[in-house]
């Protein structure tokens, strides 16, 4: 029994946390249908963009990733969506296209 992911990507969310341990959305995008390699090109420039400019972004071990992926229940039928914890590994894998 439990949710599982379909692996399918309908978007991404990389944030950090301030100093009162309060989200700090950097970038957040969800789509109608899973991310072409585009858009998960894109995501992965402005991750390189953010952690190349020293001045004025965290540093890489600070910054957290999420993904929107579609989902199944043992409990019912309906497919959904929700945001599901990725490591920086797994997003340079999966976005580095």
């Amino acid at each position: 029994m439990g949710i599982y992911s379909s692996g399918k990507i309908f978007g991404i969310k990389i944030y950090n946390f301030n100093d009162d341990d309060i989200a700090n959305i950097l970038l957040e995008k969800t789509y109608n249908k899973p991310m072409s390699n585009q858009e998960m090109k894109n995501a992965y420039l402005f991750y390189t963009d953010l952690t190349n400019n020293i001045n004025a972004s965290p540093p890489a071990r600070e910054i957290h990733f999420q993904y929107y992926t579609e989902c199944s229940s043992t409990y019912g039928n309906d497919n959904f969506l929700m945001w599901y914890p990725m490591s920086l590994n797994q997003f340079l894998e999966k976005f580095n296209i």
